[in-house]
């Protein structure tokens, strides 16, 4: 890919309204119908409504993002070397800055728009990438970014993923997309010691959730000792890890039979002894509130609840039903793991309702930290709807606060 680059022309979309923010996305109401037909996740670019270049991006005019940006430069052409440079820099902020290599052989390579990709997620898990598409326009350009990854990392194998609402709302085939790719199956990786595998083909999302790379260190050294409830527990990361610690007895609860499979095999690899349950995670709790059933360490980390504005009332209630049950099994000064990963529900709405679920459940909630995605997932402040996930490590305590001492009575005078 090295050597002269070649300007290429461009269709030009044209702005019906300034615009004032540096945000990547352009919104569908904001820009001029083009003059011709453009396929979904046609490369653009765009100039305001007085004609003057604004950038180079991906338009889908079926999308209410008509427009992701890519680059505000004249000089950057949307070409196998603008994707080297920009996958090379996001490569710098892991290896070099973060140096998680120390650490890990599997991390986030791409996070979308904070890397300046919007729309584009790559997870590296050893020498396998595994490219995550939320637009149209890196459909043709996946064999481009095939290319630049084997470029940087000789020998990778590369593979490529979407889904089917992700597919039926930008305007491709998602089918079509999955058979230009041989299954990779699972992969072995490493993280802070723990030997885990990932179905790359079947898993959710990458097959991985690396977000959660610190919580779960942080979590394990917290219920050292202690016995511990994974809910939602997948492929039985936050689990293992504690178990790995020194937690006893150690139980994950997921519905999703191959993610139990993955995970028995995850826990037998670490050598630990971890009792994974296939049951719904409402069900399992209150099976626990009804048998008066408390835990020391639970961990409550459901999946994305609200993916569209339409889904964030729903998701606030089952966030708070989720939590109320949660805190009501968790033994008198016990730890309480509990996060969300939905952007749209922002971290004090959040925390609101850890509230409201905290009074109904009758304890009191004592949070002492608030985190969120391991470093390998930054946000800009170009684009705050990148910092997604919440993770709040409470105490959860039945009897409340003692009086630190109490007063004698005076006596009544008469």
């Amino acid at each position: 890919m090295e050597g002269a680059r070649t300007r290429v022309d461009l269709p030009v979309v044209t702005l019906s309204a300034k615009r004032n923010s540096l945000h990547p996305w352009i919104y569908r109401r904001m820009v001029k119908k083009p003059r011709g037909r453009l396929a979904p996740g046609a490369l653009v670019e765009v100039r305001s409504r007085d004609g003057a270049f604004l950038g180079r991006g991906i338009y889908n005019g079926r999308s209410d993002i008509a427009v992701r940006l890519l680059t505000e430069s004249p000089e950057e052409s949307l070409d196998g070397a603008f994707f080297v440079d920009r996958i090379a820099r996001a490569r710098r902020l892991r290896e070099e800055t973060l140096a998680l290599g120390e650490r890990t052989n599997a991390y986030r390579l791409v996070h979308g728009e904070a890397d300046g990709l919007s729309g584009l997620v790559i997870d590296k898990f050893g020498d396998v990438f595994v490219m995550r598409l939320y637009s149209a326009g890196y459909v043709s350009l996946v064999d481009t970014l095939r290319d630049a990854l084997i470029e940087l990392y000789p020998g990778a194998r590369v593979t490529a993923r979407s889904d089917d609402a992700t597919a039926r709302r930008e305007g491709f085939d998602n089918a079509k997309l999955s058979k230009r790719f041989d299954p990779l199956g699972r992969v072995a990786i490493e993280e802070d010691g723990l030997a885990m595998e990932v179905d790359v083909d079947a898993g959710h999302k990458t097959g991985f959730f690396l977000d959660q790379r610190d919580n779960r260190r942080e979590f394990a050294r917290l219920a050292r000792g202690k016995g511990v409830c994974d809910c939602f527990c997948y492929t039985g990361g936050f689990g293992i890890a504690a178990a790995r610690a020194g937690a006893r007895p150690v139980t994950g609860v997921d519905l999703d039979e191959d993610a139990l499979v993955v995970a028995r095999d995850n826990a037998k690899r670490n050598g630990v002894e971890v009792r994974f349950v296939h049951c719904d995670v409402f069900k399992h709790l209150r099976g626990m509130q009804s048998r008066d059933e408390t835990v020391d360490a639970l961990v409550l980390d459901p999946a994305k609840l609200a993916g569209v504005r339409a889904e964030v009332g729903r998701a606030r209630r089952t966030y708070g039903d989720l939590n109320r049950l949660g805190m009501s099994v968790v033994a008198d000064g016990g730890l309480l793991l509990t996060c969300s990963c939905s952007g749209l529900i922002s971290e004090s709405e959040f925390l609101s309702i850890l509230t409201r679920s905290a009074s109904e459940a009758g304890v009191y909630l004592q949070i002492f930290k608030i985190a969120g995605a391991a470093g390998d997932h930054p946000y800009v402040s170009s684009f705050p709807e990148g910092r997604y996930l919440k993770a709040v490590f409470a105490r959860v305590m039945r009897s409340g606060f003692p009086a630190s001492s109490v007063r004698e009575p005076k006596p009544s005078r008469r």
